[in-house]
């Protein structure tokens, strides 16, 4: 008996993901970080995601999009911010996000409900320990492992025609990813630098989400020795079971940012 592709193909990939976890640990141990060799910078930024949102429930796939220009309604409230701490090649960054947005979109059980509405409300709190495997004058490459926690609830509100009552379904809840990460930075001049983050996680590793990553490119500029503005794209995509449904959630839209020395 052959097993499912699909299933062999994701033990295949949490067996890749767990060795390269442990190659990291193997290859760069815990060091003993001089406390007088710490650079913390604080970055405070504001995303302006469209998103998209696909939710399997009892009645059928629902799927409801917001793009940029549709934001500026649907963003009820959000905070973002980051910290990164460097002790020479090691780096401990850790990562504040919330958002609560509501998308719609017409109804695909249009003889029933005319109209469908998702909101959702996630907070992401992340933490990464990193190494820089290249660490030059102009250029910073880093690679590292961490964790994701998500709380997320997610809304379908189905709005009944005629004499179709409105019906709504509610998924929450709160899990951990284990993620890896890879992080650039590179500098074009003593004003201008680029900024490239990208990381991936989950694997249904227990609790955890089917998959999850982000990535962020952007470019910044030196204002002064203490303020940097920083512009660029960032994207999320969250797939997991809430017991019975399937959720397949992105966010995705420009950035922009003000970072500062701590």
């Amino acid at each position: 008996m052959y097993l499912n592709s699909e299933l062999f193909l994701r033990r295949a990939f949490v067996m890749l993901i767990k060795r390269v976890l442990l190659l990291l640990a193997i290859a760069f141990p815990t060091p003993a970080f001089s406390q007088n060799d710490w650079d913390v910078m604080t970055t405070f930024y504001a995303w302006f995601p469209g998103a998209s949102t696909t939710v399997e429930i009892p009645l059928g796939e629902i799927e409801a999009d917001a793009d940029f220009g549709d934001i500026v309604d649907s963003l009820d409230m959000a905070f973002f911010g980051a910290i990164d701490a460097r002790n020479g090649r090691w780096s401990l960054t850790a990562d504040l996000l919330f958002a609560d947005l509501e998308t719609e979109d017409a109804s695909p059980l249009g003889g029933m409900f005319s109209l469908v509405k998702v909101e959702s409300r996630v907070t992401m709190l992340s933490a990464y320990t990193s190494y820089a495997v290249i660490d030059g004058p102009n250029t910073r490459f880093e690679l590292g492992s961490g964790a994701r926690y998500t709380d997320a609830a997610i809304e379908t509100r189905l709005v009944g025609l005629s004499d179709t009552p409105s019906a709504s379904y509610t998924d929450d809840g709160g899990w951990v990813d284990l993620v890896i990460a890879a992080r650039l930075h590179r500098n074009y001049g003593p004003k201008l630098y680029g900024v490239a983050f990208g990381e991936v996680g989950g694997f249904g590793i227990g609790d955890s989400a089917d998959l999850t990553w982000q990535a962020f490119g952007g470019v910044g500029y030196r204002i002064n020795d203490r303020w940097s503005v920083l512009g660029g794209y960032r994207e999320l995509s969250i797939e997991r079971e809430f017991g019975p449904t399937d959720v397949d959630a992105k966010l995705s839209g420009p950035v922009l940012g003000l970072q500062t020395p701590f």
